[in-house]
């Protein structure tokens, strides 16, 4: 359900963002950071009425947690919605270092028979970066409510749902699509003989220490002691959230998905060649499963890189902001589906007195 459409407003990217976003050096700092500014930014932020969870850290320090409203225990685990994106890129940014994939060869290269013969001609990188053109799935009102009974078959869902008539010719246009996502999640099943979740497992969740992760399936109820949130004003409806597979269905805690962040910027994940890659934005921001895009809250004349992947699904929004480099992370888990989380970009919205307070904490 993420929709990330405002991101194609005319954004002007510097010629040199990618260099720098790659060239910086990570490094901890010795001393203990001052955390007051985060404080009133949080203190602002619970005062506006925002419901969920907050969570800013640099390096190996965690400064600043917070829980606010009906969010709870700041260790429950919460639906990652389409930060699972971010994982699938990773997963497929391995594959491009292992050589068994390459980013601007076809689908058909891979997957030779895939039921539509037209999009066999789309390429990885426009699945990865929503100019696939493939139906989406979406334009289906109950594909992903529990009442659907579609269950987690993603083999099924990409060369059923997915592999019908093409929206609009490969490269031509953006359109959000959780499509692109799921057939990427098959193709890497086929090729790897190993299901999804295991994938994730094995390259990402223990790599990173990512603890309490998993990939929701058909056979697991929705938990109710997971984070639920509220839609439209009202309790959120019953979703399967098994059904989004490689474009939504994993799961865990915030720090789990600070130790996503960590090992991301840490260089555990891929080489530095295949993240040079996956974090080179095009003209809107728009990379490989993640936005980057030059933040100039903290400072207007020098601007912050910052990587940014969101999730939506029906009740709970997350916000994943990375500074690969100093190491910051912030993180916002909003259990308001209605609350607008997409203009950090634009020096707007509930993340941008944080994020500032987190880059300029000395």
């Amino acid at each position: 359900m993420s929709v990330f459409s405002r991101y194609r407003r005319a954004l002007q990217l510097p010629g040199l963002l990618t260099a720098l976003l790659l060239s910086a050096s990570f490094c901890l700092p010795a001393n203990a950071i001052d955390n007051s500014g985060l404080e009133k930014a949080a203190s602002a932020l619970a005062q506006s009425g925002f419901q969920g969870a907050v969570l800013a850290a640099r390096g190996d320090q965690v400064l600043l947690q917070k829980s606010m409203g009906q969010f709870g225990e700041l260790n429950q685990t919460f639906r990652f919605a389409s930060i699972t994106k971010q994982m699938t890129a990773i997963l497929v940014m391995q594959e491009v270092d292992a050589g068994k994939l390459k980013l601007d060869a076809s689908l058909g290269s891979y997957w030779p028979d895939y039921p539509n013969a037209d999009a066999r001609a789309i390429t990885l990188r426009q699945l990865l970066t929503h100019y696939s053109g493939l139906y989406n799935e979406n334009a289906i009102p109950d594909f992903h409510m529990t009442s659907a009974a579609r269950g987690d078959n993603m083999q099924e869902f990409a060369t059923g749902v997915c592999a019908q008539p093409l929206k609009a010719s490969p490269g031509s246009s953006f359109d959000y699509n959780n499509c692109d996502y799921m057939v990427l999640g098959a193709l890497l099943e086929r090729m790897n003989k190993q299901s999804f979740a295991q994938l994730l497992k094995k390259r990402i969740f223990q790599p990173a220490g990512m603890k309490q992760s998993g990939l929701y399936n058909a056979a697991m109820p929705d938990n109710r002691s997971h984070v639920h949130g509220i839609l439209n004003g009202q309790p959120e409806p019953e979703v399967n959230f098994a059904s989004y597979g490689a474009a939504g269905s994993s799961y865990g805690t915030l720090q789990d998905l600070l130790a996503m962040n960590r090992a991301f910027i840490q260089g555990k994940l891929m080489s530095a060649a295949a993240r040079s890659e996956m974090l080179k934005p095009n003209a809107t921001g728009g990379a490989l499963g993640v936005w980057v895009y030059p933040f100039g809250g903290a400072d207007a004349a020098k601007p912050t890189v910052i990587v940014e992947r969101q999730g939506w699904i029906a009740g709970i929004r997350i916000l994943n902001l990375v500074d690969t480099a100093s190491g910051n992370v912030l993180i916002l888990v909003s259990t308001n589906g209605d609350l607008d989380l997409t203009q950090t970009w634009a020096n707007q919205g509930p993340a941008v007195a944080l994020l500032s307070a987190l880059i300029k904490a000395k």
